[in-house]
């Protein structure tokens, strides 16, 4: 067990940790992803090298950043299109460029400030501290890109180019007197530069998509191709007012007015579909921590190599000479809205604590999440079924330190090939997984140590709802609750775990509650039973304690309640009944009693006679 958090380490409890991550390098089947602070100047900009005139954070301007800010830094992570979230990658510190490249396989290099290249073979070495070796190197080399079987360079006017994995590079004037402020690499060997006078200014990023662009001035930057790997280059017939690349997509980055660099590698086209950009999900969206079982399709992210390069446009969609702002119509997308009502379940009496929700267990230092990056394949799914329902891997896991923001990647447990709920308690992870005719198999886990199996039960592993703990650990998991409007109402279901070690054998076992509208779990793994039955339209509740290996305790039959009941609790050995006296709408034909007992809305303490009595307030004392 593990206690709460203190109240002003909350705000951290269950934050998006990678926020500030953004792509650094994207290669055929992974991406890595790092934020300021995680040791380099690269972590700022989009992977395709830096857009001419940005500019670029050094180590210790990112570090103290990100130290300003107070955010954890959790470091660079990987996600792998069949291997899922990796990290964190064990980057020579004080890079200033991460990129990916291979004929075959994706392998990792990252420049420092003097120029050096170091070579990863693939990202599972680049998590070994020794898993980067030295390669060659290109002196003064600010800017850098690589992509397919490439790396470039850029210093001065000159552009250098490998395609040995980074031992040679061959290097080539682009325009003389030029210095070279950006150069793009394209998985086929198209090359782009952006090269302007040494001290000029530059023009910024196109205006956000929706929106005019600014007004036209005077570009400094020249657009210049080379279709030979680098030997070679030529001024663009076209001049794009900033130059990015997307994966294999080298272009304006306007999704208003595209302009996209076709395969000739020479003439761009306004005929591409920014949807097949856009449509495709990133590699990033698995790097995302929550209880929530994500999941996607195979062969679906946006790559290195898809979507290919657009094929060269007809001469009335090619783009050519400098690039005008774009017109915009100035119609804003439609906001779809409108007002939600807010309607609870038509109940009365006892009936309406079926409509309890439970609040969640305080947050502990420790956290289980999973990642988004479970797999399925389409053509298992069927028509109308969730992707996350279907897989054929499961997410990555992780044990966050809410404290220090370390994020350690953890794998599946081994039987759990369909994992459908995920819940956390006193610093225990509990992982719901589908077995056999859909019962719930459990695995649990702390801060330290493997999965440990706590068996499979006859329970509905889909209808998993809510977990709430006791102040010793006894943890229940509830199952989704009935309608109270429902003609017959299924019996409350639940599993309550003792306070036991992780992985005690028998430390679960199952409640079946008929005409169940409540449970809470007790010390010593017992649970608090609330129950109304049918033929009392609510009119009737009891109250009992259920306790491990022993007969059931009534603590109370048939109290009347002529008001709604909309929470229950355990507090001090005390039940504790929320009284909302107003009265509620009923279904249609059905009329209310009259209302009679405990008039006072707030919480009644249900005595040892079986009475609703408001419960007294606190001491003055205990009130300031």
């Amino acid at each position: 067990m593990e206690p709460p958090l203190d109240e002003h380490e909350r705000a951290r409890a269950e934050q998006n940790l990678f926020s500030d991550h953004r792509e650094v390098a994207l290669g055929a089947r992974v991406a890595v992803f790092a934020a300021p602070g995680d040791g380099g100047g690269a972590v700022g900009g989009a992977a395709g090298g830096a857009a001419p005139g940005a500019p670029a954070a050094g180590a210790a301007g990112a570090a103290g950043a990100a130290g300003a800010a107070g955010a954890p830094a959790v470091g660079p992570f990987a996600v792998h299109a069949d291997l899922g979230v990796l990290g964190p990658l064990k980057l020579p510190a004080g890079f200033t460029w991460v990129g990916i490249a291979g004929e075959r396989d994706d392998a990792l290099y990252v420049a420092t400030p003097e120029g050096a290249l170091h070579r990863a073979a693939d990202v599972r070495a680049a998590l070994r501290p020794d898993g980067f070796e030295q390669r060659g190197s290109v002196p003064g080399a600010t800017v850098w890109d690589a992509s397919g079987g490439l790396i470039a360079a850029a210093v001065g006017e000159r552009v250098s180019v490998s395609a040995d994995e980074g031992r040679t590079f061959t290097s080539a004037v682009v325009a003389p007197g030029k210095v070279v402020r950006a150069v793009f690499v394209r998985p086929d060997g198209a090359l782009v530069a952006r090269v302007s006078a040494a001290g000029a200014p530059s023009r910024g990023r196109p205006a956000p998509a929706g929106r005019a662009a600014p007004p036209a001035g005077p570009v400094a930057a020249d657009t210049f191709v080379s279709s030979d790997r680098g030997r070679t280059w030529s001024r663009s017939t076209f001049q794009p007012r900033t130059v990015e690349r997307a994966g294999s997509w080298i272009w304006n980055g306007d999704p208003v007015c595209p302009a996209v660099l076709s395969r000739d590698g020479r003439t761009w086209t306004r005929a591409a579909s920014v949807d097949l950009l856009h449509d495709r999900p990133t590699f990033g969206a698995a790097l995302h921590l929550s209880t929530a079982i994500r999941a996607r399709e195979l062969g679906v992210l946006r790559s290195a190599l898809v979507p290919q390069a657009p094929v060269p446009p007809p001469s009335s969609a090619a783009a050519v000479g400098r690039e005008p702002p774009c017109k915009d119509d100035g119609k804003a997308g439609g906001i779809a809205g409108g007002l939600r009502g807010m309607f609870r379940a038509a109940c009365e009496g006892a009936l309406c604590l079926l409509t309890d929700v439970p609040p969640w267990p305080s947050p502990t230092r420790t956290w289980i999440a999973a990642f988004g990056d479970g797999l399925c394949d389409p053509a298992r799914v069927p028509p109308g079924g969730a992707c996350a329902a279907h897989l054929v891997r499961p997410p990555t896991f992780a044990v966050v330190d809410q404290r220090s923001g370390a994020v350690t990647p953890v794998a599946a447990p081994e039987g759990c090939a369909q994992p459908v709920a995920l819940r956390n308690a006193a610093g225990v992870g509990v992982l719901v997984c589908r077995a056999a005719g859909g019962a719930a198999a459990l695995f649990v886990r702390g801060a330290e140590g493997p999965w440990r199996a706590e068996g499979s039960h006859a329970f509905p592993a889909d209808a998993i709802e809510r977990i709430v703990a006791a102040p010793d650990g006894t943890l229940l998991l509830r199952a989704e609750t009935p309608s109270p409007s429902a003609p017959k109402r299924a019996p409350l279901q639940a599993l309550v775990r003792s306070p036991l070690p992780l992985g005690a054998p028998q430390a679960w076992r199952r409640l079946v509650v008929p005409d169940g509208v409540a449970a809470l779990p007790a010390p010593g793994g017992a649970a608090l039973l609330a129950s109304s039955p049918a033929a009392s339209a609510g009119a009737l509740l009891d109250v009992s304690l259920d306790r491990p290996d022993q007969p059931l305790l009534a603590l109370a039959r048939g109290i009347e309640v002529s008001h709604d009941l909309s929470e229950i609790d355990l507090q001090d050995g005390r039940v504790r009944l929320f009284v909302r006296p107003e009265l509620v709408l009923g279904l249609p034909g059905q009329r209310r009693r009259p209302p009679t007992g405990p008039q006072d809305e707030g919480w009644h303490v249900l005595t040892h006679g079986g009475e609703l009595v408001p419960e007294a307030p606190p001491p003055a004392d205990e009130r300031r």
